[in-house]
């Protein structure tokens, strides 16, 4: 019962935000989406992440709702100190002041999904704790299960068609159940770590897992500052030494597109939220010596490990990356497909380019393969006269998926969270430094991970059989070209067409048939009407006169019905 009235409750509150700020005829109108992405951040983390899923669909939404939905904020105010403790206590079975020497009652950030304190552990470790909102996973669930009721109604409205709903449902469960599940994060967490810190200039916080739950992780404390400090600092001002605001700018957003693109090339698993509240500053004292960093690498062919350390000069700056809720996995396989159509786009061949991108999705209606090639083809030509650096890659992207959405073509899911994640970035390094071209360091990168995969003496046997297949097969040549000339000859050929939009065709036909069958029948009822009342004797039964009439007016119904029918079908065209 209680759940019922915590759905009614949360469907009133909805229903009064999305009259206050108009979404429904703003959304559908593509008008003021500073007001939509205001009620989505006040209804919460359901509705921010159905945002964020919608910010790459550039086949549906405007330039400024794309980035209004990319700009979605989840800050909200931090829960009562007695209600965090009894849940981190209840989590861990032990006090607080069995596991903590100190522990900050006041929560120094909150999001959606929950708030961080800073503490330090028994050993000395200073540490983030961060613990979920009591009750924000069965919030999420009303929403979901409100959500799930409604498309049905939002399928009446005629601009939402153009979006699968479902999809975008099944696709907001499962982040959610990511982000919402603490174990998750702190195994990503762990493996993040483990690929990227000390890579450069490169930090990212420890996990400690035996305090980790399904509510709560502890990660070591990273001091800094968020890295919007730097995006609004004075440009000339000194950072440290003799380099200025803007040129930390520039070193700054070259290492994040090659620390991105490292780990989608070489791990395989990349950050897939990497706004500037998820990325801090610090800057070090320069006068300190830069400590060894410690590598962990793999040699021989069993794959042995080994860890050695290296010393480096580093500049005296860190990035660190927080936040490992959302996070994006890529196979060898899906990064394969990648490194194709990039390469693809590169040498500027359409045809490999079509045929890498049908390799990253799947078909999801009818498709027309010489349209699509002929879309992609139209607007690759575009871009072939253009050097790396005036190339748009987010942009590049956006129009390849609204082609791939209007052919009926679903990119992977792995893609999607990629190509946001690339818009995230871009947003970033726009402001770093807006003449930084990510196309570049992409090719970079995907021009070393293809030769990393390239095989020369696998490619040498591959090729090698395909070459004694084809001489095997050369010397029934003469043999094959002299029967097809005798088929030719003999008039025994055959052509196969094969013509395009072929079900549209006959549908088409089908309804045409139809009509003129419908036509046909109403002629003779109308005739055999005319017939039975004109034409008889007068003493004729009187139920003959009134069969006639029936056809009559009968007949005058369906053509009345067939008019209207088709008034409407022009008038909603």
């Amino acid at each position: 019962m209680s759940q019922e009235v915590s759905k009614k409750k949360r469907l009133q509150m909805i229903v009064k935000i999305f009259t206050k700020y108009k979404v429904i005829q703003n959304f559908t109108q593509q008008k003021n989406p500073d007001a939509v992405r205001t009620a989505f951040e006040e209804l919460g983390p359901t509705f921010i992440k159905i945002g964020q899923m919608l910010s790459v669909r550039t086949d549906l939404l405007s330039p400024a709702y794309i980035k209004a939905f990319k700009s979605l904020q989840d800050n909200v105010k931090s829960d009562d100190f007695s209600e965090v403790k009894a849940l981190l206590e209840s989590e861990w079975e032990l006090a607080i002041s069995d596991i903590f020497t100190e522990f900050e009652e006041q929560a120094f950030a909150s999001a959606s999904i929950g708030q961080a304190h800073r503490a330090t552990l028994k050993s000395g470790q200073k540490v983030v704790v961060k613990v979920q909102h009591p009750g924000i996973i069965s919030a999420i669930n009303v929403d979901l299960a409100l959500f799930e009721k409604a498309i049905p109604l939002f399928a009446k409205i005629p601009e939402t068609k153009v979006i699968d709903l479902r999809s975008v449902l099944r696709e907001v469960k499962t982040s959610l159940d990511n982000e919402t599940d603490f174990l998750k994060e702190s195994k990503n967490a762990a493996r993040f770590y483990k690929n990227n810190n000390d890579w450069h200039e490169v930090k990212v916080p420890q996990v400690f897992p035996e305090y980790c739950t399904k509510k709560v992780i502890v990660l070591e404390f990273m001091s800094g500052k968020s890295l919007r400090y730097l995006l609004e600092a004075p440009k000339n001002e000194i950072a440290y030494e003799n380099v200025s605001n803007q040129a930390l700018k520039k070193k700054i957003g070259l290492l994040l597109v090659e620390s991105f693109m490292k780990q989608v090339f070489e791990d395989g698993f990349f950050h897939a939220d990497p706004h500037p509240g998820n990325l801090f500053l610090q800057l070090l004292n320069p006068n300190i010596e830069n400590l060894a960093t410690e590598r962990v690498g793999r040699f021989g062919p069993f794959g042995s490990e080994a860890t050695w350390k290296t010393k480096t000069q580093l500049p005296p700056y860190r990035v660190v990356y927080l936040d490992f809720g959302m996070m994006g996995n890529l196979d060898d396989n899906l990064r394969g497909k990648l490194t194709d159509t990039v390469i693809a786009l590169y040498t500027q061949d359409t045809a490999a380019v079509a045929q890498a991108v049908l390799r990253l999705c799947r078909q999801e209606g009818p498709f027309d393969e010489y349209r699509f090639h002929d879309e992609l083809e139209q607007f690759l030509v575009e871009y072939y006269h253009l050097s790396l650096k005036e190339i748009d890659l987010q942009q590049v992207l956006s129009q390849v998926i609204g082609i791939c959405n209007a052919n009926n073509l679903q990119m992977d899911q792995a893609v999607t969270m990629l190509i946001k994640a690339f818009g995230t970035l871009e947003g970033v390094v726009e402001e770093l430094d807006p003449e930084l071209s990510m196309m570049e360091v992409l090719q970079n990168f995907a021009q070393k991970y293809f030769f990393k995969q390239f095989d020369l003496k696998e490619e040498a046997k591959r090729q090698g059989l395909n070459l004694f297949k084809n001489l095997r097969s050369l010397p029934k040549l003469p043999e094959k070209i002299s029967n097809a000339l005798d088929t030719v000859s003999n008039g025994k050929s055959r052509v196969n067409l094969e013509i395009n939009d072929q079900k549209q065709i006959l549908d088409r036909l089908e309804a045409m048939v139809n009509r003129i069958v419908v036509a046909l029948v109403l002629a003779a009822v109308i005739l055999s009407s005319s017939l039975l009342v004109v034409s008889s004797p007068d003493a004729q039964p009187k139920f003959v006169d009134n069969l006639g009439l029936f056809g009559y007016i009968a007949a005058f119904v369906t053509i009345l019905l067939l008019s209207l029918s088709y008034l409407y079908r022009r008038f909603k065209k």
